[in-house]
């Protein structure tokens, strides 16, 4: 039984598509099919359903992809143990949002790329429901976002944490005094999109019998959010670089 076959048995059931998984492994899909195939004659048993373009496991697939998890996972462990992370090669897809870009993330692709000069990254820069759609759909391989996220087969691990601060224009007239949270919620808010965890949090701290009606316009773009402040449309919510 060859850790390749194994591997791409792992992304086939992942993806539920050998197209989508020879794309992942950069190779084509006669191979794919090929590699599936020397699996199954391995085991013994067909773990694969077809329809149409898709695949989906059967009872022994799924008891396969526990171990195939498993053993790709002590496999991991032992090159990276073991081996000499310079020859480490392939592409990893890695998300994150506007937030963790524009304070640490340069600085991590940096140390990256240092550390695993043969590895190419695709950075894929987006809001937290994107980017955890993409995580569950298999289109990237690690996400950093605001927030945890479920979903099988989903691991969350705290990374950092942000002190956020309310920023306006110089030229927004607010009270010289410390503001009150009745006196920020009265006030017109540009923050991220409704669905994202940082607004949803927002809204709920801001909200409530004493507390007037919000005013907030949503944007999806950190640079349009500042803009957008700067140009004195109200306040804004800041996370500050950990």
């Amino acid at each position: 039984m060859r850790l390749r076959n194994l591997e791409t048995f792992y992304w086939a059931a992942t993806t539920g598509n050998f197209r989508e998984t020879a794309e992942r492994l950069v190779t084509t899909q006669p191979a794919i099919s090929a590699r599936i195939e020397a699996f199954e004659s391995n085991l013994g048993a067909t773990l694969f359903e077809r329809r149409g373009r898709r695949v989906s496991l059967t009872r022994a697939g799924h008891q396969a992809l526990h171990y195939a998890e498993e053993t790709l996972a002590v496999a991991d462990k032992l090159a990276t143990s073991t081996g000499d992370q310079s020859a480490l090669s392939g592409t990893l897809r890695i998300g994150a949002n506007e937030t963790i870009v524009h304070t640490w993330f340069p600085d991590f692709l940096v140390a990256l790329s240092i550390a695993y000069p043969n590895l190419n990254v695709e950075a894929h820069v987006d809001i937290a429901p994107k980017l955890a759609e993409g995580l569950s759909k298999r289109q990237m391989d690690i996400a950093f976002l605001v927030g945890p996220i479920n979903g099988s087969g989903m691991v969350n691990r705290p990374v950092c944490a942000y002190r956020i601060i309310w920023v306006a224009s110089p030229d927004y007239e607010l009270p010289c005094w410390r503001l009150t949270k009745a006196e920020v919620a009265a006030q017109p808010i540009i923050t991220f999109p409704r669905q994202t965890a940082s607004t949803t949090n927002l809204i709920s701290k801001l909200s409530g019998r004493s507390l007037p009606p919000l005013r907030i316009n949503f944007a999806s773009v950190l640079t349009a959010i500042l803009h957008l402040v700067q140009s004195g449309l109200g306040l804004a919510e800041r996370y500050r670089r950990p």
